[in-house]
């Protein structure tokens, strides 16, 4: 028999490593270590925690002790009505079992403890402020420790000490989870600012929602209004490979469901909703287990000026699916979810816009350099020709990105001047006066000024390209036109327009003699390398046409 002071020590002892175990900041780690301690004091065989979810009324499977196969169980949801358990948590009082095994009121169907032999069991309530938190159960206990009200004091002060440390544990994990989603949304605004690179910035945003969310995949769909179905636009997470293609008809499924209806859905249980659109499980091999689906709404734009406004409207939805460790989707992962498909809807319309704007702008430059081409029979096609191979040498060069874009364009405009050269004198059959000769070597400063004039040049699309309108028939010997440059006085992208304006010249038809072979060409162009044309500009022109990406007008019409 203990006495009464060694009872005393005892306590204290248990109430200190109580006190060391709460310094866990793991909530995992917390109530394993608790759990050890609940089934040490009780000298029990066995023990389990649920934590309760209130929203869902169901308890998940935490912590498990002395059962191995149980450990399957961890993560689990179960209805917080089913068995000994649920009894506990709608009472919110302890319960003792004699004998669990013929027990009614236990739950065999969980296959929790299946590889013991269950005889006694005590089930304790966590509970916090009048609130039931979760539950704890210690198995193949002595009944003596629940009879013996020292003991009971000393179960309930570990409990009370637990369920206090549990919920400081769950609320510092809120806090850092939340404080994570701030910055991650902060990141992501910051990085709209950085690039227009939709797929980069889709992926980014996408990926913080698995990473926030918890879960295993993300997925992007948006409208298809020519075929009237919905289309995967891009996956992440888990089986992102073999999301490839997928489309769902307009109207079917959870997505589209919610780009019909505008509505903010979760499902946490697909398999049992009629909306669960299987075909896509099918094929891709990713099973649903639960999803959070919201619509991408594109954000109303105002353009300025006279210009008005784009309206708002829903171009797709966004998926969240299947939360790890267990959990089901909840308000606080809505209002994350959604503030994150925002920013990218807003990626998508912008984007959007900028394809419409490009679009716009290239095909005004190619009405632009079509017409010019008409006034001249002799040089259709030239312009786009000239433009195809001037990009063909940059590449050679390493020149990428913003500048090759420039030059792409610069290229394409770089007769534009020949809108001011009369057409008697451009269609002219015969040798031009020397009077028609001086105002066709105008074309280069008409087509300078004919973009200055009208503000082009202003524009970021066109910065830079002055050089190719103007000095594309300079040469490095100084007997060029129109100012006479020389050498180095010659920047980069009137070298490589020239290269490619060159070429095509010999090789097309003109009224005064017809095309010669691309052979002729490039001796013509080796010929003067070095003194009129850039060396090393020639010397990439030949790399390029070796990998096929020059073809004269001829080998073109010949291959139609």
């Amino acid at each position: 028999m203990q006495t009464q002071d060694s009872r005393l020590q005892q306590v204290v002892a248990i109430i200190q490593q109580a006190n060391q175990i709460a310094a866990n900041t793991e909530l995992d780690t917390l109530l394993d270590q608790m759990l050890d301690l609940l089934i040490k004091v009780t000298e029990g065989e066995s023990g389990t925690i649920y934590l309760y979810d209130e929203n869902h009324h169901e308890l998940i499977f935490m912590v498990v002790k002395g059962d191995v196969t149980s450990q399957r169980l961890i993560g689990k949801r179960f209805n917080a009505e089913r068995g000994i358990a649920g009894l506990t948590v709608r009472e919110a009082q302890p319960v003792f079992v004699h004998d669990v095994a013929n027990d009614p009121r236990w739950d065999a169907e969980v296959g929790e403890m299946d590889n013991l032999n269950l005889r006694t069991l005590y089930s304790l309530p966590l509970i916090l402020r009048g609130k039931v938190m979760g539950l704890v159960q210690i198995f193949n206990l002595d009944p003596e420790r629940c009879d013996d009200p020292e003991e009971l004091v000393v179960l309930d002060l570990i409990c009370a000490r637990l369920v206090t440390e549990l919920d400081k544990t769950r609320l510092l994990a809120e806090s850092e989870r939340r404080r994570r989603r701030q910055e991650a949304l902060v990141e992501i605004v910051s990085q709209l600012t950085t690039t227009l690179d939709q797929e980069e910035l889709l992926n980014r945003i996408m990926d913080y929602a698995c990473d926030l969310l918890n879960v295993e995949a993300t997925s992007i769909w948006l409208r298809d209004q020519a075929k009237g179905d919905l289309a995967l636009h891009l996956a992440t997470g888990k089986g992102r490979e073999h999301m490839v293609a997928q489309r769902v008809p307009e109207g079917h499924g959870f997505i589209g469901h919610v780009v019909a209806t505008g509505e903010t859905l979760i499902a946490n249980d697909v398999a049992s909703d009629p909306r669960f659109y299987r075909k896509i499980d099918d094929a891709s091999g990713f099973t649903t287990r639960a999803l959070l689906c919201v619509p991408l709404r594109a954000p109303r734009i105002e353009l300025g000026g006279t210009r008005g406004s784009i309206e708002g409207r829903i171009i797709g939805g966004a998926q969240a699916l299947n939360p790890r460790d267990g959990r089901t989707f909840d308000a606080e992962d809505i209002k994350i979810f959604e503030s994150l498909t925002s920013q990218a809807a807003t990626v998508i319309r912008l984007a959007q816009l900028y394809r419409d704007v490009d679009t716009l702008s290239n095909r005004i430059i190619d009405a632009i350099t079509g017409a010019i081409d008409l006034k001249d029979p002799y040089t259709r096609g030239h312009s786009q020709r000239v433009s195809e191979f001037s990009v063909a040498i940059a590449e050679e060069l390493g020149i990428t990105g913003e500048e090759l874009y420039r030059i792409r364009i610069a290229s394409k405009l770089h007769d534009v001047g020949k809108i001011r050269v009369p057409d008697r004198i451009l269609k002219k059959r015969a040798a031009l006066t020397e009077a028609e000769f001086r105002q066709m070597r105008r074309h280069p400063v008409y087509g300078l000024e004919f973009l200055e004039e009208n503000g082009l040049l202003e524009l970021d699309l066109l910065h830079g390209t002055g050089p190719a309108l103007a000095q594309h028939h300079e040469r490095l010997d100084g007997r060029g036109y129109p100012y006479g440059l020389k050498g180095g006085e010659i920047p980069i992208i009137a070298r490589i327009v020239a290269v490619a304006d060159v070429f095509d010249a010999i090789t097309s038809n003109r009224p005064y003699r017809p095309a010669r072979s691309c052979d002729e060409a490039i001796a013509i162009l080796q010929r003067v390398a070095g003194s009129e044309l850039d060396a090393t500009c020639v010397d990439a022109f030949i790399r390029a046409r070796a990998r096929g990406a020059i073809l004269t007008q001829e080998e073109r019409e010949g291959s139609r």
